[in-house]
């Protein structure tokens, strides 16, 4: 159950030392049952250096992708005294039981203290959006959507030489997150920030409201991209181990949609020349 401590199998077994193989598994690997996670057990030594010592070194994987493949948990080394041994073949499975009791308390204390901690044991991602940001004081470049109703005073940075477009407003969208895991659940709390920058917004002399009305349905669409962004999240449920590449294809889904319908709502509406069409985009995004 999510919240409480899983249970894990030693389901594989590799590495150094094949002959030895037989006795690791016979002490090391129980009854296989169903377990939350399936480990793999990889032998980095297995050896007898001198006839008076034992070295022994295993690590843990954890393998929950096929496309990440498996992901290391827990490194553990020993060193036994062995007191002269005859031989060493006569020993492996002496040397393999004490190894294997040792590695399974050992990684039993490490899961105890860290399954609710480590990125590779996560069980759920759970997203809450916050609301957008939006302070009560106005910065002096960034304005960001809801805070105010635009206005000329907004745009100002010069107009680009030789333009033939009367304004252009910098609109752009954004979001942050802050993961933090508890019991084995990853909460991500997701904040958007919509805004406008007013050193990149310019305008010309003089000009009509309806242009304003032209810029401010050009940052309207920016928010609707976050929206968009927002919306698609809460339809998926972020995979724990790729949540972060989810996050970022949604949000770049979002972003190439925002581009693509600013530059159909400034080629439908001749960017503001053409007044019916500016009407029913400024009815779209109202």
């Amino acid at each position: 159950m999510l919240g409480q401590i899983p249970t894990y199998q030693f389901q594989t077994l590799s590495g150094v030392n094949p002959t030895a193989h037989p006795y690791i598994q016979k002490h090391l690997f129980g009854h296989q049952i169903a377990a939350d996670f399936n480990l793999q057990v990889q032998l980095k030594t297995f050896d007898f250096p001198s006839k008076d010592s034992f070295k022994f070194q295993a690590e843990i994987y954890v393998d929950r992708d096929s496309i990440l493949g498996p992901q290391l948990l827990y490194t553990y080394k020993s060193h036994f005294k062995t007191q002269g041994f005859k031989t060493k073949s006569g020993h492996w499975e002496e040397m393999a039981k004490l190894s294997s009791q040792s590695l399974k308390s050992q990684f039993a204390i490490w899961w105890k203290n860290n399954w609710d901690k480590d990125p590779k044991l996560i069980q759920e991602v759970r997203v809450e959006f916050l609301p957008d940001y939006a302070p009560k004081s106005v910065d002096e470049d960034t304005v960001f959507f809801g805070q105010k109703k635009l206005d000329w005073t907004d745009f100002k940075a010069k107009p680009y030489p030789g333009s033939r477009f009367a304004a252009q407003i910098f609109s752009n969208f954004e979001y942050h997150a802050i993961p933090r895991i508890e019991r084995g659940i990853l909460y991500l709390p997701i904040q958007v920030k919509v805004y406008m920058l007013r050193s990149f917004s310019w305008k010309k002399e003089n000009l009509p409201d309806r242009a304003l009305d032209h810029e401010s349905t050009h940052f309207k669409i920016t928010q609707q991209a976050a929206n968009q962004f927002k919306d698609q999240i809460k339809q998926q449920k972020l995979r724990p181990l790729w949540y972060e590449s989810e996050l970022q294809w949604w949000f770049l889904d979002a972003y190439r949609w925002m581009n693509s319908t600013q530059k159909n709502y400034d080629e439908a509406t001749q960017h503001g020349i053409n007044l019916m069409e500016q009407e029913q985009w400024n009815g779209k995004f109202k």
